[in-house]
């Protein structure tokens, strides 16, 4: 099923004898009736699918169903179970190549005659393959749908036929299902359930839903029952597929550089849907979803998890809380935006934060609860195929993410080799040239017409033809998710730019990374240019991935300049767009996937930045800080001393009208220099404040403009006040500064206040004040015994959630310690007090001890 493959030129020496050569190889491996497997996968070695049924103290993961079948997806095991039934196999393999020879066979001939360029020639052989899919069965129609997000394997037009597939199978009978629920329960329907429908009220490929009562309590439920031999008929379909898969993957060989193994991707696929079969394991899945969403900073406030009963589950029998809802997809726009916010939300958590993957979000699963006490809030249904992703994996993602944001070429190859897509032994020169051509469109100023999953998804699969690259099983599961989400946001909002919302997540996931160990290892992890942890991460995205690397002495780097990056320094923007996406703002529009310099209209308040700043969350960030304002303060002194020097000492002299000074100029005595003896002020002055060079002069304008833009002062107030003008600011600031110097304060200590403040400057440097707002979300969260995710106790009828600008639900904060808060404002003056003196010592060629002897007093007065 690689229409697109065979449409492009011949790769690797691939001819038309060769294309015709398909059909016949199609036809004689049809026609071989030896089944035996050639090649058994370790499934635990390759497996992301979560088995919580194994966690269970007794489940015996050997166990076997009544025919034999294993109960936990085991390759080895079910080929023994299948060998041994010959029959049964053939008449499978049969009917599978009597549908699928033909169609690859046209695939084929039409390659042969040049027409799989034409987009039509592909759209009716994808409409042939989705027919075909649904005469196969379940087992094909679910992997036709993991196959409609590969664009690794598949071309557009063929991934958006398969995006059609449904599960058109007929409901079993309603006497079958009765008796396979009295079966598993061991008690008579009417024992357990004082209502109960008398047909299904939906019906899928592999169970059928009923309505029910709880007789015991009166609460509604649902009642999910698997279909009959459905464990059998999976079984033998998966193992029939791992078999024909090779004649696939050997056709993909001869014409594309594609290295993706599908013998995993099959491995992979199968154990997922093998697992979903296990009613037990969907309903502990869905549990410990709950749990994880209710500890991470999500807190999954607008997500229901309906509550299961696991009293009343079983394998084949799973039963759960009745929800009343709708597919989002049947919602107005603006619904379907605020609640794909919410979802959206939820995914990136479970993805970059706890590792726990709903893997199967379709529309069907995303409802908006329609009635009862969480009305309008965002339901989340069926956890029967969920992946559990390594932690170092999404560290992989976050530096993969930064990396591409800055078109860092080589360390993004890199990041792709630990995920997988990519060999080890890959060729760097002929790979990197390839994703630039493809990646740099959907990056900032790259022109691409549509930021998103969708749109980058067609351009991918030229890659596969390029370069070895390939997507591992795993990330099947991801794309998916990514893939739906998107797909339901787009049909509400056809701008909605779901990736790039993705930067709110990889901030806080890097602030929360604890690698990099203490504050003075991070800073000097930064100076190193030390390429692990969350130091190297925060550079990459405050200094646009620019190398690292201390200047020559008396220039730059630990020497006492304000220069980190050589030629780049700390952009404001960047340093603002990451402020605000670790409160939890994010830009409604990025120009890119991942957009670093994207700052959003309505953003965080200033006391909300300075208690941010002062929390334990921003502890990597604030060595960062201090270097930046050390660097600063260091321009500033440096600039002053000099004015002060070179031209107001000067205009001391009396001066005649027209003819200029009547007297020489005050000369400064000799000044003693602790270290260094008795020196000129003229030496002193060039020793300790060297005259600015230009792009430091440039870089002390941008910071005075960027702090007149914070405090509401005029630039001409900060670089040459008058002493009148000082006094008239001291007495009366202005209501910026006022409620700057508020926030500072609360911040540091004093805790409270209603988040009235200046908010961030935007991209241009500028910013106003504006008062913070929160709206409250409709419907109130409730007991856990509701279904809901609320840490397990009884909440408020009504909980306000702080909202983004977008209405969606942002982190919430940790309460303000002021004791802590204080520390670390001390913390930070210590900390720049020392830097600075430091550098003087460093130019004075002392010591600091020497140079300063009142330092430790000051430091003793700091930490106090």
């Amino acid at each position: 099923m690689q229409a697109s493959t065979l449409s492009r030129s011949p790769v690797g020496g691939a001819t038309l004898g060769s294309l015709a050569s398909v059909s016949s190889d199609v036809k004689r491996i049809a026609a071989e009736a030896d089944m035996d497997l050639k090649q058994l996968r370790d499934v635990k070695s390759v497996s992301y699918v979560s088995r919580r049924r194994m966690d269970d103290a007794g489940f015996d993961p050997d166990g076997v169903d009544e025919d034999g079948l294993p109960l936990v997806y085991n390759e080895a095991k079910i080929a023994e179970f299948w060998g041994s039934k010959p029959g049964e196999l053939v008449g499978r393999w049969t009917r599978f190549t009597s549908i699928s020879a033909p169609w690859l066979t046209s695939v084929a001939n039409a390659a042969i005659q040049g027409k799989l360029t034409n987009l039509d020639k592909q759209v009716d052989l994808a409409r042939d393959a989705v027919n075909n899919l649904e005469r196969l069965g379940p087992t094909f129609i679910k992997l036709g749908q993991i196959m409609s997000i590969r664009p690794d394997v598949l071309p557009p037009a063929v991934m958006r036929e398969l995006a059609k597939l449904q599960d058109r199978i007929e409901p079993f009978s309603n006497a079958e299902a009765r008796a396979s629920i009295e079966s598993e329960l061991g008690k008579p329907i009417d024992e357990i359930f004082s209502e109960f429908s008398d047909d299904p009220i939906a019906a899928a490929s592999l169970a059928q839903v009923y309505r029910a009562r709880l007789r015991s309590t009166g609460e509604e439920v649902a009642v999910k029952v698997q279909r009959p031999q459905a464990l059998s008929t999976i079984s033998k379909d998966l193992y029939v597929l791992r078999r024909a898969v090779g004649v696939y993957e050997a056709i993909v060989r001869r014409f594309t550089a594609q290295t993706t193994d599908y013998q995993e991707l099959v491995s992979t696929f199968a154990e997922g849907l093998y697992t979903e079969l296990d009613f037990r394991n969907e309903a502990l899945n869905g549990n410990r979803m709950r749990e994880l969403l209710d500890a991470s900073e999500f807190k999954a406030a607008d997500v229901i998890i309906p509550k299961t009963y696991m009293d009343l589950t079983t394998r084949r029998v799973l039963t759960m809380e009745w929800i009343d809802g709708v597919k989002l997809t049947t919602l107005p726009p603006a619904e379907i935006r605020s609640l794909v916010q919410v979802g959206q939300a939820a995914f990136l958590t479970q993805l970059l934060e706890i590792g726990f993957i709903h893997g199967d979000p379709h529309p069907g699963n995303l409802l908006k609860i329609v009635s009862g006490p969480h009305t309008g809030k965002l339901c989340l249904l069926d956890f029967g195929l969920v992946a559990e992703i390594p932690g170092e994996d999404r560290e992989a993602m976050v530096s993969a993410t930064i990396h591409l944001a800055n078109r860092d070429w080589d360390a993004l190859t890199n990041d792709f080799i630990d995920l997988g897509f990519l060999p080890r032994n890959c060729d760097k020169a002929r790979i990197i040239p390839v994703m630039d051509r493809v990646l740099s469109p959907y990056l900032r100023g790259g022109g691409a017409k549509a930021f998103n999953f969708q749109a980058l998804s067609q351009d991918l699969l030229s890659v596969t033809l390029e370069i070895p690259f390939s997507v591992p099983p795993y990330m099947s599961l991801l794309a998916r998710s990514i893939a739906t989400l998107e797909g339901i946001a787009l049909a509400g909002d056809p701008e909605y730019q779901m990736v790039a919302q993705v930067y709110l997540f990889v901030v806080r996931n890097i602030l929360r990374n604890d690698s990099s160990g203490s504050d003075q290892l991070l800073a000097i992890n930064i100076l190193r240019n030390d390429s692990s942890g969350a130091g190297s991460l925060l550079r990459d995205i405050l200094y646009n991935g620019e190398e690292l690397r201390p200047a020559r002495m008396g220039r730059g780097g630990m020497d006492g300049s304000y220069i980190l990056y050589n030629g780049e320094e700390l952009r404001p923007a960047r340093m603002g767009a990451l402020l605000n996406a670790a409160l939890g703002y994010v830009a409604d529009t990025a120009d890119g996937f991942v957009d670093l310099d994207a700052v959003p209209d309505e953003g965080a308040s200033a006391q909300e930045v300075f208690q941010f700043l002062l929390s334990p969350e921003a502890r990597d960030l604030r060595p960062l800080l201090v270097t930046q304002i050390t660097g600063g303060l260091d321009l500033l002194l440096r600039d002053r001393v000099r004015k002060l020097y070179t031209v107001t000492l000067p205009s001391l002299a009396p001066r005649l009208p027209f003819l200029g000074p009547i007297f020489p100029a005050p000369q400064l005595p000799p000044i003693f220099l602790p270290g260094k003896g008795i020196m000129r002020a003229q030496e002193v002055v060039d020793l300790l404040a060297p005259q600015l060079s230009q792009q430091e002069a440039v870089y002390l304008a941008s910071l005075t403009e960027l702090t007149s833009s914070l405090t509401g002062l005029n630039v001409a107030d900060l670089e040459d006040p008058s002493p009148a003008r000082v006094l008239q600011l001291l007495t009366s600031p202005p209501n910026q500064m006022r409620e700057l110097s508020g926030a500072l304060s609360a911040a540091a200590g004093a805790g409270g206040g209603n988040g009235v403040g200046v908010r961030s400057s935007n991209g241009n440097g500028s910013s106003g004040a504006s008062q913070h707002a929160s709206s409250s979300h409709n419907g109130g969260a409730s007991a856990s015994g509701n279904g809901s995710s609320s840490n397990g106790s009884a909440a408020p009828a009504s909980t306000e959630v702080p909202r983004d600008g977008r209405g969606a639900p942002r982190p919430p904060r940790a309460p303000v310690d002021p004791a802590a808060s204080a520390a670390a404002a001390r913390d930070i003056a210590r900390s720049v007090l020392e830097q600075l003196a430091a550098r003087q010592a460093m130019r004075a060629g002392t010591t600091t001890q020497e140079l300063f002897p009142l330092l430790p007093l000051m430091q003793r007065a700091l930490g106090a």
